[in-house]
């Protein structure tokens, strides 16, 4: 039987992601991150700041609830919802910099948005 890898870490992130940027305003934070690629920049950056957990499971097998959403100690997710905290403001602030016209707005300045955090 092939088994198979499964980052257990990354769907908890991914769900974690989803539920804050919804918490943020359209603009700039849903929006920006709408863009597949800075949704993904985000992902990694927060996956390369915390502990990634694994499974090894038969590739025949359907993936069991628990390691679709394992259990997480309370700490493990305030440092993943921390990190996608930072990630936002710091992914938003270097794409903000490189691309200075798309996320300015009359009523938005991300410099003193970032720098209350």
């Amino acid at each position: 039987m092939a088994k198979e890898l499964f980052n257990l870490t990354l769907t908890v992130v991914i769900d974690e992601i989803e539920n804050i940027l919804s918490s943020y305003p359209t603009y700039p934070y849903q929006q920006a991150f709408s863009e597949a690629g800075l949704r993904q920049d985000l992902l990694a950056y927060v996956l390369s700041r915390v502990p990634n957990k694994y499974a090894v499971i038969e590739q025949t097998q359907p993936l069991p609830k628990q390691i679709l959403f394992p259990p997480y100690p309370r700490k493990e997710l305030l440092d993943i919802e921390h990190y996608i905290h930072l990630g936002i403001r710091d992914i938003l602030l270097v794409y903000s910099r490189t691309n200075s016209g798309l996320l300015q707005s009359p009523n938005f300045n991300f410099s003193a948005s970032s720098s209350a955090s």
